[in-house]
């Protein structure tokens, strides 16, 4: 029995000694002082250095990173602020500006005297047989040139032809002086012979010119009045235009 159990012993005081490691210290005058660790200690000592290592490396990158962000954003605040500080500067100046011209306008508009109003008006038939269309007025000293088109309006695009002359007055005046293109007399503001205007016979449209020379050089607004006849001296269309 007492051979059996010290058999045991030492099985497991073997066994217990492979699981340690033994570190020798030398001190001076020879003498060696012995250290046993065990080795499942130094595994998990030096797995959590590891980890103590690794997360030190972590935390120190993460407080780097944070750090310059922190820094990059107080410069962009400062400079988004003092573009903020000028934008209002500017845009109380821009207020004040503002204000004035306000002002000036209210003034402006108080001084000057409504303008004349313009000429543009048609008078036309029922139903509509022809209209005035691309109605250009070039004025040059005492010379004046009109260009526009005579077009057919009816429905069906019946042909239809008639007489077309041009008047052309000083506007603001009532007894101005009337020229009349082509020439022709007038009587109360209409040509007596209404066949001396412009002929005309279409199915479509056609371009009709009328060239002035005045007798003097103005600058003053001209009105032109364009008298549009049918074939029997019906008035069928009447414009009238500021130039």
């Amino acid at each position: 029995m007492c051979s059996s159990e010290k058999g045991k012993s030492e099985v497991k005081e073997s066994s217990k000694g492979k699981d340690r490691l033994t570190i020798m210290i030398f001190k001076g005058g020879g003498r060696v002082r012995t250290v046993k660790v065990s080795l499942g200690f130094l595994i998990g000592a030096s797995i959590f250095l590891l980890f103590y290592i690794v997360a030190t490396i972590f935390v120190t990158n993460a407080y780097f990173s944070i750090s310059r962000d922190t820094k990059i954003q107080a410069r962009t605040i400062a400079a988004l602020t003092g573009e903020l500080a000028k934008k209002e500067e500017a845009i109380g100046r821009l207020r004040q500006r503002s204000s004035l011209l306000e002002e000036y306008i209210k003034e402006g508009k108080e001084c000057t005297p409504e303008p004349m109003a313009t000429i543009d008006y048609t008078e036309s038939s029922s139903p509509k047989l022809v209209d005035i269309n691309d109605l250009e007025v070039k004025r040059d000293r005492s010379e004046v040139k009109v260009n526009f088109k005579i077009v057919n309006t009816q429905p069906e695009e019946d042909p239809i032809g008639g007489y077309i002359f041009i008047l052309t007055r000083m506007k603001g005046r009532e007894k101005s002086e009337v020229w009349v293109d082509p020439s022709a007399q007038l009587r109360n503001g209409r040509p007596i012979d209404y066949k001396l205007g412009h002929r005309f016979f279409i199915q479509r449209f056609r371009t009709v010119t009328g060239n002035y020379t005045l007798n003097k050089v103005i600058d003053d607004p001209l009105v032109l009045e364009i008298l549009v006849y049918d074939t029997d001296g019906g008035l069928i269309l009447k414009k009238v235009v500021e130039a």
